[in-house]
């Protein structure tokens, strides 16, 4: 099917925010509602923690070993499989006459190794706008006190009522940042004002964060390190499920669970920073991991009853910062704290795997007076998360869902999404494109016939950026204007004994008048990874 025979379907797509919150809901409904799938499940979870250990002062501390570490998973001790120190996930340094890797845009991040990212988030969407105020000055202070090539990658995006909206792609030039910062207008928070933190459009609002996190979260899956997002808002959104109807209740449990699971797969850390103006206070929210009583165990699912978006930050092994009047220095120790950090796999030696107990980890050091801080834990059906033609406690209604909510939300995104690695050229007639993906990066599974197969789900879309600049460089936003869109399941067959090498889809493309950007999407239906590729029409 051609682009212009679908542009009636993408002018409503193009409502961005909206379109997602009522896909995310309505594909929960949708699992609410039809009954279970038996299945057989085979525990190969292999769990990653990545662990911040500070002293009593709250220094960091960077020098232990595999044997001060001591992990538990609802209180069983489990086997420690691979353990990597801070000194591995640093930024790789000048050697052998090679120049010091300096990040200015995501096709950089290959060159990073496993080091981490930053992820800085301005929240509009939840902030009174004096707050909104107060948090921009904080955010300047901070980049003005750091070096003008700063340590680690950093992205700047911010989050308001009608969009997520990437404002400064990855970069460690701290002139860039501070500039794509200073030249933000940001918008009234109606949605906040018209209902408060936990007000009648809360669900909402919570909807719209959590849709930000995955898009965070699926568009850096191809970056191994750690992602750290330092989220500065205020009246994070909360939901009470105690006197919820049954529907709702299991649509935002289901949410939860999809968000905690995507994170934990993609080691994405959440702090969350309350830039209240005018407040004297400075008290912080000690996580789980501060209690003192070390022999303590608690069980317990952080979001059994209340959904608050601001507890995601201890969920994910971050930290809630509440109540402080210097936001410069709580966005400085949020970024120290996420870039120096511990690797610690495990397989858990629990068999059962449901899906509703939420699995608590603990770590104990061997040193009393050392607190060791890390995710609170997961749900268990976490390794299968975006394998979604797979999963068979979907109904096909489920699985078109939330395949096109994935789909949608990455052709709306302005962030490159980097889980697959692409390339596109297209015909000379320009009605097909060649899109090439690395081998390496698809899920090859065997065919009856003794070769392998590899699928994908494909989307080009069209553009109109001309209000934004024009060009494949351009970013998507309020000024964008998608044009038409075109999407097929492919697949792809090789032999078995074949190297690695680049992987070629074809997708026939007819270009609608005006597009001055594509955007092509690739999803492999089996880990779920997406990769965009931005190119001229």
């Amino acid at each position: 099917m051609s682009l212009g025979f679908r542009r009636r379907v993408v002018r409503k797509l193009s409502a961005g925010t909206a379109f997602l919150t009522a896909i995310i809901l309505s594909a929960a409904s949708a699992r609410a509602q039809q009954a279970p799938v038996p299945s057989i499940k085979v525990n190969v979870r292999l769990v990653t923690l990545d662990v911040v250990v500070t002293d009593k002062k709250g220094n960091l501390v960077t020098n232990l070993t595999r044997d001060d570490f001591h992990v538990y998973e609802d209180a069983q001790p489990q086997t420690i499989r691979t353990f990597e120190p801070p000194s591995a996930h640093l930024m790789p340094q000048p050697s052998d006459g090679k120049p010091r890797v300096v990040v200015t845009s995501a096709a950089d991040l290959p060159k990073i190794g496993n080091a981490p990212v930053t992820i800085l988030v301005l929240d509009e969407l939840n902030t009174a706008f004096a707050d909104m105020s107060f948090a921009r000055q904080s955010l300047e202070k901070y980049l003005l006190a750091q070096p003008e090539v700063l340590n680690q990658p950093t992205a700047l995006l911010v989050a308001s009522n009608t969009k997520f909206q990437l404002l400064q792609d990855y970069t460690q030039k701290r002139a860039d940042v501070l500039a794509a910062l200073k030249a933000h207008f940001p918008e009234y928070p109606w949605k906040m004002a018209n209902g408060g933190k936990g007000g009648p459009n809360a669900v909402e609002r919570i909807v719209q964060s959590l849709s930000s996190l995955l898009q965070i979260a699926e568009a850096t899956r191809g970056t191994p390190g750690r992602k750290n997002v330092i989220w500065v808002g205020v009246n994070a959104p909360s939901v009470d499920l105690t006197y919820a109807d049954p529907v709702t209740t299991q649509e935002m449990t289901d949410l939860v669970k999809r968000v905690t699971q995507t994170l934990l797969a993609t080691r994405v850390a959440i702090y969350y920073i309350d830039p209240t103006a005018n407040n004297s206070a400075t008290v912080g929210i000690m996580v789980p991991g501060d209690s003192a009583d070390e022999d303590t165990f608690v069980d317990v699912d952080p979001f059994n009853a209340d959904i608050n978006f601001d507890e995601f930050a201890p969920a994910t092994g971050g930290k809630i910062f509440l109540s402080r009047n210097d936001v410069n220095n709580e966005i400085a120790s949020s970024i120290d704290n996420g870039n120096t950090y511990y690797s610690i796999t495990y397989t858990p030696t629990s068999l059962n795997e449901d899906a509703a107990k939420f699995r608590n980890i603990k770590i104990k050091l061997t040193n009393p007076n050392l607190i060791a801080t890390t995710r609170e834990g997961y749900y268990p059906e976490g390794e299968n998360t975006n394998n979604i033609q797979a999963d068979a406690s979907l109904g096909a209604a489920q699985r078109a869902h939330l395949l096109q909510m994935e789909m949608s939300q990455a052709a709306l995104s302005a962030m490159s999404y980097n889980g697959l690695s692409l390339a596109a050229q297209k015909s000379a007639d320009s009605k097909q494109w060649q899109i090439n993906v690395d081998a390496k990066d698809l899920s090859w599974t065997p065919a009856p016939d003794g070769t392998q197969v590899a699928e994908v789900t494909a989307m080009a879309v069209a553009f109109d950026d001309r209000g934004n600049g024009g060009g494949a460089k351009s970013h998507a936003g309020a000024k964008s204007k998608m044009l038409g869109h075109v999407s097929r399941e492919l697949q792809s067959e090789r032999k078995a004994d074949s190297v690695a090498g680049a992987t070629t889809f074809q997708l026939p493309v007819d270009i609608p008048a005006g597009t001055t950007r594509m955007r092509f999407i690739l999803r492999d239906a089996v880990s779920g990874k997406i990769g965009t590729l931005d190119a001229n029409p």
